[in-house]
């Protein structure tokens, strides 16, 4: 696929007032993809890798948007951004852009621009002692910029009914595969060439005749339309994809949303769209009670998944949707009165949220979604400075090799990332691994042992230690600790207190963990 192009364009927005790779990864949004060395971002003079010091600048952010693909990089300064189109006609989506310059005024919508942040920032400083903390502490840096992002309503509600019992890697797996299944193909970052580029509507006035980049296999998707997810079909194919019983809840919610709409004679976008706080407001149909009720009409929508639709879809900013992480947050720094092992029912969920948005005022989920983010974050901890009571040297030497179960040819382990891609590229296969890592692991400990202390069988010990380890001897999935953790964990800390003096002992095992 080739793509058209805008031309390479910039939004001044400080990084205290967005900081991009940290609010695309913060559990709001799910179809952003990052990618480097950049492509689509590179100045329109200069439309070949070439360095950029900042690091801020060395990846660049695409999301498949409606009837656009969207590539952002971010400066110190701000925004550099381009919009690829298809190729194909009709080109009145790209035409406007052109002349008018669209994919701006989505981009302050979709990162709620509209609202200053340092503001917020400065006033939650100001009534909220932990908040104040936590951002001039040594993670401060890590939280600036930190905002609510304002998402197609659709969209946000089918992502977080996939949230419930879930965790991001997947959410963000399940959606992509989705999209692949029963999106529109939209242009790549790796499409875009110079030639691609138009910098006025006049300039497209016919096919062009600029060489076009290789072929290749890459796209992204739009999200489908909750038309595209009612046909009775639907259900087998999600599950098919891995949704689970969740599998069920997205054509049955598509159908009562479309449903419902042409009861009310508007299409199920408008439908979707009154339930934003300025309309819904306006229209005086309540507040955000009422708001959420519609919400929970849906099925797979309980009251945590509800109020996230609330505030990443809806503009409800006052909304603090509340699990058991937050809850633990409201007991432990803002003096909840409730028992840890509580129960979180409905009750006890609206007691948390009015507690916290009494603190935090009309954004408390803006707020909340900073104090999320960061204690989230490992902590920096400092101890007392101290005379360690025992020091060890160890040595480890790990040898790996890859052994084919029907071939001879050696094959390197998959990332994370690679396998995303890859199922999303074949949604419907399983996962299959033909080769396996042998690891043989080495471990030399030497131990010097403070007055008073002396060494008891210190390699034996590691040795019984590890042949109870389950991981001598049988892979176990998603686990990381090893024989060798074991023979360490031995020989380090097999020692008694006896009356001989300062002295060294040595151990050395070797342990083979194979991973399937």
């Amino acid at each position: 696929m080739s793509c058209l192009a805008t031309p390479l364009r910039f939004l001044p927005v400080l990084p205290n007032e967005l900081q991009l790779a940290a609010v695309l990864k913060s559990g709001q949004s799910f179809r952003w993809h990052r990618s480097s060395p950049l492509t689509a971002t590179l100045p329109d003079s200069a439309p070949s890798s070439q360095a950029i010091p900042s690091p801020l600048e060395a990846e660049e952010w695409a999301f498949p948007w409606g009837d656009r693909t969207v590539v952002l990089r971010q400066d110190e300064l701000g925004l550099h951004y381009r919009s690829l189109y298809p190729p194909a006609p009709p080109h009145s989506a790209f035409l406007a852009d052109l002349a008018a310059d669209t994919t701006r005024k989505l981009l302050i919508s979709y990162f709620n621009l509209d609202t200053p942040l340092a503001p917020l920032y400065q006033r939650w400083g100001e009534t909220d002692p932990k908040f104040a903390k936590k951002v001039q502490g040594p993670v401060g840096e890590r939280l600036r910029g930190i905002r609510v992002l304002r998402q197609d309503e659709w969209e946000t509600l089918v992502s977080f009914i996939c949230s419930a019992n879930n965790n991001i890697a997947r959410i963000t797996l399940m959606v992509n595969r989705l999209c692949a299944q029963l999106g529109t193909p939209l242009p790549h970052p790796s499409h875009f060439t110079a030639s691609c580029v138009h910098h006025s509507p006049s300039s497209l006035t016919g096919p062009s005749t600029l060489p076009r980049p290789p072929p290749n296999d890459l796209a992204l998707y739009s999200f489908p339309p909750p038309s595209a997810l009612t046909a009775p079909s639907t259900e087998a194919l999600l599950r098919q994809l891995g949704f689970g019983y969740r599998a069920n809840f997205i054509p049955t919610s598509a159908l009562h949303l479309v449903a419902t709409a042409a009861e009310l004679g508007i299409t199920p976008e408008e439908y979707l769209r009154g339930l934003r706080q300025a309309e819904f407001l306006k229209a005086g149909k309540g507040g955000i009670a009422e708001a959420r009720e519609k919400l929970l009409e849906f099925k797979g929508v309980g009251r945590k998944v509800a109020d996230c639709v609330l505030l990443f879809g809806l503009g409800w900013s006052e909304t603090v949707p509340v699990d058991t992480h937050v809850f633990q947050i409201a007991i432990r720094d803002y003096a909840f009165p409730s028992s840890r092992t509580a129960s979180l029912t409905p009750a006890l969920h609206d007691r948390v949220a009015a507690h916290l948005s009494s603190r935090w005022g009309a954004h408390a989920g803006w707020c909340q979604q900073v104090l999320f983010f960061a204690d989230l974050k490992p902590s920096t901890t400092t101890t007392a400075t101290r005379a360690p009571p025992k020091t060890a040297a160890i040595k480890i030497e790990v040898k790996e090799e890859w052994v084919e179960e029907d071939a001879g040819e050696r094959k390197r382990k998959p990332t994370f990332e690679e396998e995303i891609a890859a199922l999303v590229a074949t949604p419907g296969a399983k996962r299959s691994r033909k080769t396996v890592l042998k690891t043989e692991v080495e471990v030399e400990v030497e131990v010097e042992v403070e007055p008073g202390v002396v060494v008891d069988g210190g390699e034996e010990e590691g040795k019984r230690k590890a042949a109870r380890s389950p991981s001598a001897s049988t892979p176990r999935k998603g686990k990381r600790g090893t024989a060798a953790d074991a023979l360490l964990r031995g020989m380090i800390g097999s020692t008694k207190t006896g009356a001989e003096g300062t002295g060294k002992a040595k151990g050395r095992a070797k342990a083979v963990k194979v991973e399937a």
